[in-house]
């Protein structure tokens, strides 16, 4: 398969630069990933200005923009023929419930929605990442799963939301098809700043909160994998309470 491999902890992540020299041995692999961090970018593009590419070899590239810069820019200027299939990723930490909305990880995949397999973003839920080769191997195993299940006349526009454990490979119980769950409110900001300078850092994700029965949160809890299939399409005439106003 001819795969873009992107993410939105930069381009020297070296959980991503595993995955890829892992991919290439098997499949015509690119990396094009954000020259830095971009955590927390959701699907944002660059309008406003050019954006700039760094070649550090072949086959991998280096962009000063978004996720989804990344993946337009790869699609678009940089590999000669289409990929098949975008993987986004693997993330330092968990994207799960409402992370979904704000992460560039997931923004990286969606913006990949339109190709011939259902794009992949793949996060590691944990605040160490010793056992990034576990996650490599479950990558290629859900990588397998989608090429041989899934085609453009199929999969209409869903990305799969992978997150593993990090755990060893022994240690992981199995993989859950799941929901995605709801976190309670976030934590207040941060003050940064002092009695001259107004600064605040955005505060931590909320608590999973509710009914997690299902949730990819239960499944981590479980040592098990969470795969949440997710779609574009966020409308939801369900929830409409009464009837429109007259204009």
């Amino acid at each position: 398969m001819k795969i873009l491999i992107t993410n939105d902890d930069g381009i020297d992540s070296e959980i991503t630069q595993s995955l890829f020299h892992s991919l290439r041995e098997e499949h015509d692999a690119f990396l094009i990933a954000p020259s830095k961090d971009k955590s927390g970018q959701g699907a944002a593009i660059t309008l406003r200005s050019s954006v700039d590419i760094v070649k550090l070899e072949d086959n991998v590239y280096s962009v000063d923009g978004t996720p989804a810069d990344c993946v337009f820019m790869g699609i678009m200027a940089i590999m000669k023929d289409v990929p098949d299939i975008v993987i986004s990723g693997i993330n330092k930490g968990a994207n799960m419930g409402d992370d979904v909305i704000h992460s560039g990880t997931l923004g990286a995949a969606f913006t990949a929605r339109k190709l011939k397999y259902p794009p992949i973003a793949l996060s590691i839920a944990g605040k160490s990442f010793e056992h990034s080769s576990a996650a490599i191997n479950i990558t290629k195993s859900i990588l397998n799963y989608v090429r041989d299940n899934y085609s453009d006349e199929q999969h209409e526009g869903i990305v799969f939301n992978v997150n593993i454990p990090n755990l060893p490979l022994n240690d992981i119980k199995g993989i859950s098809l799941t929901r995605l769950g709801n976190r309670g409110i976030p934590l207040a900001p941060e003050f940064m700043g002092s009695e001259s300078k107004i600064s605040y850092k955005i505060g931590k994700s909320g608590d999973p909160d509710g009914d997690l029965t299902g949730t990819d949160f239960e499944a981590i809890r479980s040592a098990k994998v969470s795969v949440t299939p997710l779609f574009w399409d966020m409308t939801n005439h369900s929830k409409l309470k009464g009837e429109l106003p007259d204009v």
